[in-house]
Order: C-alpha cells, then structure tokens, then sequence
C-alpha cells in the first residue's frame, strides 16, 4: 500500500464505519456471502487481509463462531484501532506485502486455512509476488478468496471518479492466473448486492471519500464532482444501484 493510499484510510478510519450503517443487511449479507464461497467453519484458522475496521469480520466471526480468533490484518494504525477488543478478533500491524515476504509471520506460525482479501487488491504494487506469498502460507486445505470490484464501477460517483477508478482496478482474470499460477484450483463467481440509500446520504459518502479512489481528487475537484452528481440525480430522492463483485476463489490442490 502506497503513502498515499494509507494516509486516505489514516483520515478517513473514525467515521469509517458510520458510512455503513444506512445498511447493516448489506453488510451481514456481505459477511455471509464471503463464509459460504470459503466454506468456512469452527475448526479453521482465518485472516481477513486488509481488514481495516473490522467492518465486516465481525459479522464473519458472528457467523462462524471460529474456535481461535480470526486474525485482522491491516497497515493502518487508525483503521486497526477500530477494531472492537473481543476474544474472537485479533489485530495485527502490517500489510500483505509483509506477511507474504515473511517481514511480518504468523503469530503462533500456525498456517492458515482461509484467507479473505476484500476490496483490498488494487492496493497492492506488485499483487504476483503477493498473492504467491500468501499462498504459501495455506495449509493443506486452505483458500483464499479475493473479492474485488469490477472495473467498470455501477455506483453513481461522477465521471471523472470512474474513469480513474478504471485506470486502477486490475481485471479478475488477472487474479485467476496468478493463483492458477501458484498451483491453486481456481473459481470465478459473481455476486450482486442492491444497494438504495437517500441521495443527501449519498452526497455525504462522497465527501466522506468512502471509496479509495476519491482521495485521489482535491477538495476543489471533489466538490465539482458532487456537484455533477447533484446535477445528474436532482430528480431522484433515493438512489438505487447494484453493487457487483467478483470473488476469486483458490483452493489449495490436493496432495
């Protein structure tokens, strides 16, 4: 993760979770969708990768009830300080990029049996020497799931939001071969979460910057942007859209 990106999430980690809670359906829906494609149980060793708050491992951690505490994996101070102190989640300081290079280990070494990456994998530089990294830490059975937007992004930002969103987002085939790569047994879904929230709420998530690629605009440029969404949906109290994502799944091979 950039400077950059980590100084976004540095300002915007307090009120992270407020942006959500228009809609706590989504989010436990969201954490139910993520269990099954993993087929998560009690019995496994988890890590949800770029976990920032903790918004939705705490729902996954509600619906597994996990017999040790899933880890929580992020490289921004604030964001981890979000995190709620309970016995099932477990904070750890550091990037992806350090746990797959070894700079950071396993607590205990144990090796895991999922990992989650949501949303998280356009942050990453170099996402192949990552995500072969992380693959080697799965046990026998393990699974790792990239969940990640699609290029072409369905929520109503302005223009010049998806048009830079495009420039950053990789394509999920390009998530597919690098795990295929790394010897895992690959699978592609595609999920769809309709998302309706009043347009004024709307208005303060944009400039609450609840997407990443907003912090790549100044002030001046954010606020001529909302205006070109005030503009577009003056007629349109509620606003609807889908959320679509693809989630990547890999399974480790058996021996």
């Amino acid at each position: 993760m950039s400077d950059r990106i980590a100084e976004h999430y540095e300002s915007v980690a307090a009120g992270y979770d407020d942006q959500w809670d228009y809609d706590p359906e989504y989010v436990r829906g969201f954490a139910q969708a993520i269990v099954g494609a993993l087929r998560l149980g009690g019995s496994d060793a988890i890590a949800d990768i770029g976990c920032g708050t903790g918004l939705y491992t705490r729902r996954l951690c509600e619906e597994v009830r996990p017999e040790r505490p899933v880890l929580c994996v992020d490289p921004v101070p604030a964001m981890l300080d979000q995190l709620p102190r309970v016995p099932g989640l477990r904070p750890l300081l550091a990037g992806a990029e350090d746990l797959a290079s070894g700079r950071v280990g396993l607590p205990d070494g144990v090796p895991l049996d999922a990992i989650v990456l949501k949303e998280s994998i356009h942050h990453l530089a170099d996402r192949r020497a990552t995500l072969q990294g992380l693959v080697g830490l799965l046990s026998r059975h393990g699974r790792l799931l990239v969940v990640m937007l699609p290029r072409t992004l369905h929520h109503p930002l302005f223009q010049d939001a998806h048009e830079r969103f495009r420039e950053l987002q990789p394509e999920p085939q390009e998530i597919v071969d690098v795990l295929a790569e790394a010897g895992l047994r690959t699978s592609v879904n595609h999920r769809t979460f309709h998302t309706t929230i009043d347009r004024e709420r709307y208005v303060h998530l944009l400039e609450s910057r609840y997407l990443s690629v907003l912090g790549e605009f100044s002030e001046d440029e954010l606020q001529a942007g909302i205006a070109q969404f005030r503009h577009a949906y003056r007629d349109e109290p509620v606003i609807r859209f889908d959320d679509h994502f693809a989630f990547v799944t890999g399974w480790v091979r058996p021996r």
